[in-house]
């Protein structure tokens, strides 16, 4: 449930009769005060609990950047070793000839 106090904005839950709170962006959730919000958590540390969102929960921006990171090195990777091959390496490329093998083979 989203409760606000003050200037700030809560969502409240209640695990093994001990109640928890999660601070929320007020800009976000002011209009959704009284409402009821999902929030997911380990029972064994319910005062970990985060929003069930896709950013934030799901997507971690330190996630993210690791895998941008990763894709933009393997680019990096693969353009290096195509984009101007070595002499010897094109040579053996363009003088390469099929074996005959036979028709099923």
């Amino acid at each position: 449930m989203i409760e606000s106090k003050g200037d700030s904005v809560f969502a409240v839950f209640k695990e093994s009769g001990k109640s928890y709170q999660i601070t929320l962006d007020p800009s976000i959730y002011q209009s959704k005060i009284g409402s009821r919000i999902e929030i997911r958590y380990e029972l064994s540390a319910p005062q970990h609990a985060k929003l069930n969102q896709a950013f934030g929960y799901w997507l971690e921006p330190k996630e993210l950047l690791g895998a941008v990171c990763i894709l933009i090195i393997l680019l990096i990777a693969a353009y290096a070793t195509t984009h101007r091959p070595d002499a010897t390496s094109l040579k053996e490329q363009i003088e390469f000839k099929k074996e005959d093998t036979g028709k099923y083979v």
